[in-house]
């Protein structure tokens, strides 16, 4: 009778591991679906814009595309962590964040460069800066940036996508109203 059970608890840990893998695999098959999709956009610069306009078209695109470089290296783990692996999984986290955060602020600093009838534009087309503030503010893994502790406290992964999709489609939406804006001469 002690071997049935041996054998059933054994067989169970490599059932558990391909479930979590397979789960796994699912989550990370459809943000990367997701991520496809909405940057699946071809950049087309139309000729009337002015090359200011040109180039923060061009910045928005590739922040963009930046914005995915946290849910693309992170992985969550198949089962529990040694102290060591989730803190090298931390310190992914917080650097692909800290990318993300300067491409932002790249970004920002591009559309604080426009030219006054640029930024007048932008406001127009009801264009504003304020759906980036809770990624560059709100996705911090702890909020002790010294953070010495063996057990480090790991990223919500689906907070951080949920987030990123949301700045991703609003980046999205600022290129199209950005590209499709129609120029007048005689203003």
């Amino acid at each position: 009778m002690s071997w049935a059970v041996t054998a059933t608890g054994g067989a169970a840990v490599p059932i558990y591991l391909g479930y979590r893998w397979w789960r796994r695999h699912q989550r990370e098959q459809e943000l990367a679906r997701e991520l496809d999709e909405a940057n699946s956009d071809v950049l087309q610069i139309p000729e009337h814009l002015s090359p200011a306009l040109a180039a923060l078209a061009r910045e928005t695109h590739r922040l963009r595309l930046e914005l995915e470089t946290p849910v693309r290296r992170v992985r969550a783990p198949l089962i529990s962590e040694t102290p060591w692996a989730r803190r090298q999984r931390c310190d992914e986290y917080d650097s692909a964040l800290y990318e993300v955060r300067r491409a932002i602020w790249d970004w920002l600093r591009t559309l604080r460069r426009l030219e006054p009838k640029d930024q007048l534009l932008l406001g127009e087309l009801g264009l504003s800066v304020a759906p980036f503030r809770r990624v560059l503010f709100g996705c911090d893994r702890t909020t002790d940036v010294w953070e010495q502790v063996v057990f480090a406290q790991a990223p919500d992964l689906d907070l951080i996508w949920a987030e990123l999709r949301r700045a991703i489609l609003e980046l999205r939406r600022f290129e199209r109203a950005l590209l499709s804006a129609s120029i007048d001469p005689y203003r």
